[in-house]
């Protein structure tokens, strides 16, 4: 079966300042070296959304980013339920991922509604976790940088993406897994440093097409190993034990 995938690109302009647009150019050459066609939607405040979309991607920003798509977030939040309720894939960043979850609550108190994509609620305090991190996740090792002040609770039911290992030594996890919805703190870009996740983002908007991907360009394989290089340094750095 042939198709095209439609990639949309929340706030590109307002929320793309750590490299995040990396995710979305990650899982555009994995889509098309498996010979499938992409058309990607950037999607800006007062912009209507497209009739379908495949995978939904929104990165991150400063507060004053965020807060100028607030609006724009409540205006599209039930096309944005839907879509989730109906197995499109997410993949949130860090303030984006704050803007669709249920809450998100400021430093100062101030209560701010989500769209009610992912089952967590972010509160922002006065620590700042900043740097590398790795850890386990269920598909096999992860590894980024974070920098941010949120800490995100997860209703029950939602996994956290990783449990780390490093980075401000003490325990914690990040992330959440909540079906094909993924939410992270991690920069980096993500899905560059962690291709193993932008497979499985791909495998389930292919799941909605039902199209049948080419098999895998080489080139695949190789920027595969060199990310594994990359997570494998920052283990290094952070003092951790190789990984698979």
């Amino acid at each position: 079966m042939t198709g095209e995938l439609t990639f949309v690109h929340l706030y590109p302009r307002e929320l793309g300042i750590n490299g995040d647009v990396g995710n979305v150019l990650a899982l555009r050459r994995r889509a098309e070296w498996r010979g499938l066609t992409v058309r990607v939607v950037d999607h800006g405040p007062g912009d209507e959304l497209p009739e379908v979309a495949h995978l939904v991607h929104i990165g991150s920003g400063p507060a004053s980013a965020r807060a100028g798509v607030e609006a724009d977030v409540a205006r599209i939040a039930p096309t944005l339920r839907a879509w989730a309720d109906g197995g499109v894939p997410f993949l949130a960043i860090a303030s984006g991922w704050q803007l669709l979850g249920r809450e998100l609550v400021e430093a100062d108190g101030r209560r701010v509604a989500g769209a009610g994509v992912f089952p967590t609620t972010a509160t922002l305090g006065a620590k700042r976790f900043v740097g590398e991190v790795s850890g386990p996740s269920e598909l096999g090792t992860v590894a980024g940088f974070e920098n941010h002040s949120a800490v995100t609770t997860l209703d029950e039911g939602a996994t956290p993406l990783v449990r780390i290992e490093g980075g401000h030594g003490e325990a914690r996890t990040d992330g959440v897994v909540a079906g094909e919805r993924i939410g992270t703190n991690l920069h980096g870009a993500f899905l560059p440093m962690n291709p193993h996740w932008a497979d499985r983002l791909l495998d389930a908007a292919l799941r909605l097409t039902g199209i049948q991907p080419a098999d895998a360009d080489s080139r695949m394989f190789e920027v595969d190993a060199e990310a594994r290089r990359s997570r494998e340094a920052i283990r290094r750095r952070l003092g951790l034990s190789h990984s698979a």
